[in-house]
């Protein structure tokens, strides 16, 4: 037998893993290292986030990913070097953090990879299948690593029926999900989305669904007009005044009429996409009310969706995601929503910058020691998320 195969099973047979998981959104801050204590599995798995940190992307690489995602056309031969280079830059991202927390690799058991999001495609028609493509090789992480790795969690949902994203809901259930109060998570990241827990006394499904765009408008807003990756703390739009009229003509666009739950990307929400619209519409803006505009429509699409879903419904939320430092974006989503009762994300045991991570260990913990878990709205069968990768 494979060592490795072997190896596994005793994996498998521990009553805790140590399980390394990687997370990096389409805002591309970085890759965030968040090692995990993972015990049990299903409805009775229990998480503890040992060490977590972000490694910065530099300039050159955010550039270069940022060239090929969520293109139609793109030069196939970055989009393959890039596949190959991240995984060798995570191995070396991964033997750095160990070295600093002055843990061995053979004392971690695995690495859950997310990889790099390039291309978000739900059907449009019944005659599509729905699609999405993570690069960042999971056989070239687990080799230079000398760690069974497992990756691509999002092909078996696409693959069972599902659209791939959010992955949060089951997640969020397991951990999250209180007796009797209703609790919503929302993840600030590229794009935002949501699980709704309803208590468990109310008997009520969960739902996760997408909103619309989170940092990402933002941010590109932010790149090409002030050269910088991201609004610090919200700083340039709480200097700049909201154009009401272009909020309003962005919001009206089909996305925002879909039913939920539904999902997207920067497919469909780039800077170009905002640039026609402005065009077409005749408005120009100042480069801080640009900002300011893009992040109330970001403000505004969440609380509509609230809205709709919730009514007036009294309710927890927990934020977690890189939106979480932004003060402006956090302030007014606050104010549109009283109903909500804003909680710092770490009463829930986990970091709000780490939560992503985290769930990528909680599903590789699955696929190795679990049953899996059924996707609401999508299959009644239990499946597993991830594929294995084998140093040797």
């Amino acid at each position: 037998m494979n060592n490795y195969l072997a190896k596994l099973w005793e994996i498998s047979q521990k009553t805790e893993r140590i399980i390394i998981g990687l997370m990096s959104g389409t805002s591309l801050d970085g890759l965030d290292i968040c090692l995990c204590k993972v015990s049990g599995s299903g409805s009775s798995s229990k998480i503890e986030v040992i060490k977590f940190t972000t490694e910065e992307y530099s300039a050159n690489l955010r550039n270069r990913i940022r060239a090929i995602q969520s293109k139609e056309q793109i030069p196939a031969r970055e989009l393959t070097v890039l596949h190959t280079e991240l995984a060798g830059r995570y191995a070396s991202y991964i033997q750095r953090a160990l070295n600093d927390w002055n843990i061995a690799p053979e004392d971690v058991d695995l690495i859950a990879s997310h990889g790099q999001t390039i291309y978000h495609a739900p059907a449009q028609n019944e005659d599509e299948e729905h699609a999405t493509l993570q690069i960042v090789d999971g056989d070239h992480i687990a080799q230079k690593s000398g760690i069974i790795t497992i990756s691509d969690f999002r092909q078996k949902h696409t693959a069972v029926g599902g659209e791939g994203a959010p992955l949060a809901g089951i997640f969020d259930e397991v951990l999250f999900r209180h007796k009797e109060k209703h609790r919503l998570l929302l993840n600030l990241g590229g794009i935002a989305n949501f699980t709704w827990l309803p208590s468990i006394k109310s008997g009520e499904s969960i739902l996760t669904s997408d909103t619309g765009p989170a940092n990402t408008l933002i941010n590109e807003a932010m790149q090409k007009y002030f050269d910088k990756p991201f609004d610090e703390e919200g700083k340039v739009a709480a200097s700049g005044k909201i154009h009401s009229e272009f909020v309003r003509y962005v919001l009206l666009e089909p996305y925002f009429r879909k039913p939920f739950p539904k999902t997207t990307g920067q497919e469909d929400f780039r800077h170009e996409f905002i640039e026609n619209l402005m065009e077409g519409h005749g408005i120009e803006l100042s480069k801080e009310d640009l900002v300011a505009s893009l992040t109330a429509i970001t403000s505004q699409s969440i609380s509509r969706s609230f809205d709709e879903i919730l009514g007036d419904v009294d309710f927890e939320c927990f934020v977690s995601g890189g939106g979480i430092h932004n003060k402006t974006l956090i302030k007014d989503l606050k104010e549109r929503n009283p109903n909500a009762t804003f909680k710092d994300f770490e009463k829930l045991g986990i970091s709000a910058d780490a939560k992503e991570a985290a769930m990528m260990a909680f599903f590789a913990n699955e696929l190795v020691a679990g049953e899996g878990f059924a996707i609401p709205g999508v299959t009644e069968e239990k499946i597993h998320l991830g594929k294995i990768s084998l140093p040797g």
